[in-house]
This record gives structure tokens, sequence and C-alpha cells, in this order.
């Protein structure tokens, strides 16, 4: 019994420390930059005047927020402002971030799979998807339910050049040439690399935005199976939003769905250092597009229906992407250092932003990027659907234990140790505590 006893203070010491440990952590993430939602990070600038702002009668309006959508963030392609914009965006709101079980990204070749989702009973029940992921519509829509789907493509030409160079795919095949002539070496037989070599990121360097959106590299020189997926996309997304019309894309984006200014205004992210840029030749953009068809194809569509939803937002639509722009503008004129770089993160390949010493808490959050979006928001559903219902498993075993314990003071069942007696067992020799047993 008395081995029992002790064993209880150690279990509710330790249990108490666990408590204790979990209220710092708690206060701590509480009070940190990413997630913080005081009114410092909300508020970014007013509304336009009402004359830059009219809806229109053509556009179709909404009632209420969008809170359930599915960003297919295809590569290189400016995708990653958007999706952290969007993972900002479901922070401030409270609303749920279905994230990668163990990376920030969920696969960058295989079709998605709802299992691929980190989830503890919440299946069907997540708000917003903005990770790296394959289209799999039917196995996406078992994480949220009847959400917008949107996605973002990129002109082939300067999308094959980003790729390919950003992830060095000339030094993981083995070409052995100068930078301006990396990708031409590639295009002279870029079948024959494909065929014949595993080199990083292989995906991305054929028709990546197609693959991104479902349609499998075997099926890229079927015409018919093409244009099959370009029509699937174009009836099952909300929105496909364009590269090289950045802001005029967010501004569809923030209508469409009824959002604010300040939901959509960003500081770009994942920006290739000019040292890692190729000169684009006429003649290398023609290999290109012949080497990318696929992808020349589907952006052809989008590019075309784009401008007739531009058509359908209304007369005020140069007005608001300019106050758009303007607001941009004035944001980053607040949150960055234009002068100095930022330290260096964990990829190099990017510029980095430097905030200014006084700058306001919500640039904080505006220069966040997707992984540390997608790291803050994974710990935090972990902790609250896991680590504070074991804390107040465990304070609950404190509690009855506590009560255990007053239940047998009360009958009298108390013992205290006496005396020691050591018997002759053999060769050893074994303590044996005597108890008596004491009433109150």
């Amino acid at each position: 019994m008395l081995i029992v006893s002790r064993m209880a203070i150690s279990l509710r010491n330790t249990v108490i420390g666990v408590l204790i440990v979990a209220c710092i952590l708690l206060a701590t993430l509480q009070t940190t930059d990413i997630g913080n939602r005081s009114s410092n990070s909300r508020n970014v600038n007013p509304e336009p005047s009402t004359s830059s702002s009219a809806a229109s009668t053509s556009f179709s309006q909404c009632t209420q927020p969008v809170h359930k959508l599915i960003f297919i963030k295809t590569h290189k392609t400016g995708s990653s402002t958007i999706a952290t914009t969007l993972a900002r965006y479901a922070d401030e709101k409270g609303l749920k971030l279905a994230t990668p079980i163990w990376t920030h990204i969920f696969h960058e070749t295989k079709s998605f799979s709802h299992n691929m989702v980190l989830s503890f009973g919440d299946m069907g029940h997540f708000d917003i998807l903005t990770s790296h992921a394959r289209y799999n519509r039917k196995e996406m829509d078992m994480v949220i339910s009847n959400p917008k789907y949107i996605t973002i493509i990129r002109n082939p030409v300067k999308q094959l050049e980003s790729a390919y160079s950003y992830y060095s795919m000339a030094k993981h095949i083995g070409i052995q040439t100068d930078g301006d002539h990396e990708l031409q070496a590639f295009l002279k037989q870029p079948r024959y690399y494909f065929d014949n070599y595993n080199y990083f990121m292989k995906v991305q360097s054929w028709n990546g935005q197609i693959f991104d959106l479902g349609l499998e590299h075997a099926d890229h020189l079927n015409q018919t199976l093409v244009r099959r997926k370009i029509q699937q996309i174009d009836a099952e997304f909300d929105l496909v939003m364009i590269n090289e019309y950045f802001d005029e894309s967010l501004v569809l984006l923030r209508k469409q769905f009824c959002w604010d200014w300040e939901d959509i205004v960003y500081i770009s992210k994942g920006v290739r250092k000019t040292t890692l840029r190729h000169k684009i030749t006429p003649e290398l953009a023609a290999k290109i597009q012949q080497w990318n068809s696929a992808d020349v194809q589907l952006y052809d569509h989008f590019n075309r229906t784009f401008w007739g939803r531009v058509a359908q937002y209304g007369p005020n639509f140069n007005k608001d992407v300019l106050y758009f722009k303007e607001l941009r503008e004035e944001i980053t004129s607040r949150c960055l250092d234009m002068n100095s770089h930022g330290t260096p993160t964990y990829d190099k390949r990017v510029e980095n932003h430097k905030l200014k010493p006084n700058a306001p808490n919500y640039c904080k959050n505006m220069i966040s990027g997707t992984m540390q979006y997608v790291n803050w928001m994974k710990f935090m559903y972990v902790f609250h659907r896991v680590l504070l219902p074991l804390t107040l498993v465990c304070l609950g075993c404190v509690f009855m234990l506590f009560l255990y314990r007053r239940f047998r003071r009360g009958n009298g069942d108390q013992y205290r140790l006496l005396d020691l007696d050591t018997t002759d067992l053999g060769s050893d020799k074994t303590v044996v505590p005597i108890y008596s047993k004491q009433n109150n």
C-alpha cells in the first residue's frame, strides 16, 4: 500500500506539471505572431467609395461570405501568394484548414485522397484546403462539404522556365552548360530526358499545370482527353485565375465570394531571385509551346473565359482594380523596408522580405509563408483535438484520485508503516514492510 500511495503522489505531481506546461503553452500560442486575431491585424484600409465598388446586376450575387473552398495549388504560377492569403483568411475567421499529415503538401505526383488529410473525426467538416494536391473532385468533396473550387494558371512558357530553374532540373539531369542554355539543351530532346531520367520534380517539366489539375502524363498527347479535361475544369471550377492578371483575378474572387478588401490584400510570396531566371527567346518560347501543348490549350481556353467574367463584373471593374493596386502599394510601403533584404529562410531560391521597425502588427501575418501557416494551424488543430482533451482527462483522473483518497479516509482505512522486518530467505535478504490498520 505504501508503494501505491507513492505512485499516486507521483502521478498527481506529474499531471499537475503537465497542466502547468499546457497552460503556459496555451498562453504562448495566444500571443504568437501567426494566428494573432487582434483588431490590429484587421482594418488595413477602409472600403473604397460606393462609386468604385458598386455591385453589378449582371454579376452573380452572393448573400454571405464564402467560407468553404478548395484551392488547387498549381506549381510556379504565383499560387503560394494565393494559398497564403487563403490560409490567413481561414486563421482570422476561425475556420478549419485541412492540412497534410506530415509535411505542408499532400502529394506532388499522386492523385489526392482524403486519407492524406490530418483528421480526428472531422472528415467532411473542414472549411478550406490550400496545400499542394492534385485535383480529385470525388475525394476532395469528402473533406469539405459543398466547397467552391478555384485555381490559378500561368502562361506555359513562363511557367516551364520558372519550374525548370527553381527545381534545378538541369543539375539533376546532368546537363552541363551555362545558365541561359540549360533550358535550351533540355528542349532539344525533352521526351528523351523525360522518359529516361528520374530527376527531381520531373512531373513539372511536361504540362505541369494540367497534370496538377488531374490529367495523367500518359494522356497528354490524346487531344480528345485533353479537351475533355479542359471542359471538365470549366464546368467544375468556380473561378480560374490568371497569373498575368493577378490583381484582376483577386478582385473577381472578392466580389464573387463576398469578401472584404482586407481579405485579399497580399505581399508576394516565393518570388524567384533574378539569378535563377533564364532568358526566353522567341525560338525557345516556340519550343516550349510545342512541348507543353496541353498546358497551352488549357491557358488559351481560360484566358478567353476570364474576360467573359470581367465583362459580367460590371462597369466598375477597372476602378476596383486600380483601388486594389493602390491599397497593395500602401500596405507594402507600411510594412516593408525596401532598401534591405530579410533574413534568409530555408528556401534560398526566393527573395525575402524585411519588415520596417515600426510596421503594424498585421504586417507580420502578411509576410508569413504558406508553410508557416499550415504548420501553425496544424499544431493548433492537434492541440484542440488531442492535447487539450488529453489534459482534461488527466485533470479528471487527478480529481477522481482525490475523491478516492477522501473516501478511504472517511471510512478509516488508513495504513501506516510500523516496522521493518528482515527475513532470511536462503542467501537473500528481503525487506518486508509491516503495516497496521489504524482507525480514526
